[in-house]
């Protein structure tokens, strides 16, 4: 007999699906009316054989297999080994009408969920299918909620993971962050100590001498130490003001080489003082009048210009120049490039990044050479981020360094100042 698939109802309206499997006919056509009379699904098999392999093939179809145990392919005891293999959860009924102990006790080794003799009482048929399907559903919702309790907990841990991943960052930062409040004590507390002592020491030596020539001496390094403090002061609080976004942008109208004269004149002087060659150019566009934070691309040529000094022995070389850029497909934006270069001590490459943050110095100050604080690029990173700008830096050690900053302004609509 070949396998078959009846139904006595639409597919909707059927309670579960059963593999029945029987190698006596009249039993197979027999139960599969009155499983069908129940509702049931019914996949006929007239030998071992041929149900292994519609289980294989449609496992996930089958909700209840009944199998009679003495069958001449394959016996049941040997179906049910092969499908525990297959589905160990599948619930299984076996039948028999003989009575072979030997196998009974075999079959419920290998987890029969109940047994039936020969002939078949319905009323207890339908009590061992409720039962095995009513205890299937039981393991489904246990497998279901097992499942969804490991993926909560996997959630969960994924979840802690990346709490615990984000504290350690936060933890890292905050070490950071202390070592560098550290070292800004230590250094500004020294960029302090040192023109004031010069102050209080000069005050003492002119309390204690009266030559009017000694007086102009100890003056002049009063005047030097003053202008020391008063510049770590301002560079602090022009640092403050450029990190909190609270620094002015000053959109007015000025030309590039207007800009350009009014550095020119401020450090003039500081070049021939330290012995420096200062050259300025101005390429494109002169005298376009633009309406921008002029008073921001002062401030980071300014610091610029500092650094470049800074760091250039006598005999070297200082240039700025400042451009405007051609608008392109945005004729309204125009950028204004500030490019300050020298040919000083230079930046190895490890090191051009660091340099951009606050009190950052490649030298110890204890044991550097030159002055400052190391505040002047934290100051240009800071106005360039707020304006959304952009600075490069193209240096290597006793080559020099050329920095260039780019700042976006408009076309304004008169000549200029």
């Amino acid at each position: 007999m070949e396998a078959s698939t009846r139904s006595s109802s639409s597919n909707s309206s059927l309670k579960a699906s059963i593999l029945l499997v029987d190698d006596e006919p009249m039993v197979l056509k027999m139960l599969q009316t009155f499983l069908e009379s129940q509702q049931y699904r019914v996949i006929c098999a007239p030998g071992g054989q041929q149900a292994l392999s519609i289980i294989e093939q449609r496992s996930h179809e089958i909700d209840l297999l009944i199998t009679d145990i003495r069958m001449p392919d394959m016996n049941g005891i040997r179906l049910l080994e092969a499908v525990r293999q297959l589905l160990p959860a599948l619930p299984v009924l076996l039948m028999t009408g003989y009575t072979d102990f030997d196998l009974v006790v075999e079959g419920l080794k290998q987890r029969a969920f109940d047994l039936l003799f020969k002939p078949i009482d319905f009323d207890q048929l339908n009590w061992c299918i409720s039962k095995a399907l009513a205890f299937q559903m039981t393991q489904r919702l246990e497998q279901q909620y097992r499942s969804r309790l490991e993926e909560q907990v996997a959630n969960q841990t994924r979840l802690l993971c990346n709490q615990l991943e984000e504290l350690q960052e936060a933890q890292r930062k905050a070490a950071e962050v202390d070592e560098l409040k550290r070292e800004f004590l230590s250094l500004i507390s020294h960029e302090f100590r040192t023109p004031l002592n010069g102050i209080m020491g000069t005050i003492q030596l002119m309390e204690e001498q009266e030559n009017a020539a000694c007086c102009q001496e100890h003056l002049a390094l009063l005047k030097t130490s003053s202008k020391r403090l008063t510049n770590l002061v301002n560079n602090l609080l022009t640092l403050a003001e450029a990190r909190s976004a609270k620094h002015s942008t000053g959109h007015i109208i000025n030309t590039p080489c207007m800009a350009l004269e009014a550095l020119e004149s401020r450090y003039r002087t500081i070049a021939e003082g330290c012995g420096i060659r200062f050259e300025t150019g101005c390429s494109r566009h002169p005298s376009l009048a633009l309406h921008g934070p002029w008073d921001a691309l002062h401030i980071i040529a300014g610091c610029l210009l500092d650094n470049a000094f800074k760091f250039t022995t006598r005999g070297g070389t200082v240039s700025c120049r400042i451009w405007a850029e051609d608008s392109g497909s945005n004729r309204q934006e125009v950028p204004v490039m500030v490019q300050v270069a020298d040919n000083g001590k230079g930046i190895p490459l490890d090191c051009q990044e660091i340099i951009f943050q606050p009190f950052t110095q490649l030298e110890h100050y204890l044991t550097r050479r030159s002055d400052g604080s190391g505040i002047g690029l934290a100051i240009v990173r800071s106005i360039c981020d707020k304006l959304g700008g952009s600075i490069t830096l193209e240096s290597s050690p006793e080559q020099g360094s050329c920095f260039t900053c780019c700042l976006s302004f408009s076309i304004a609509s008169v000549s200029g100042p």
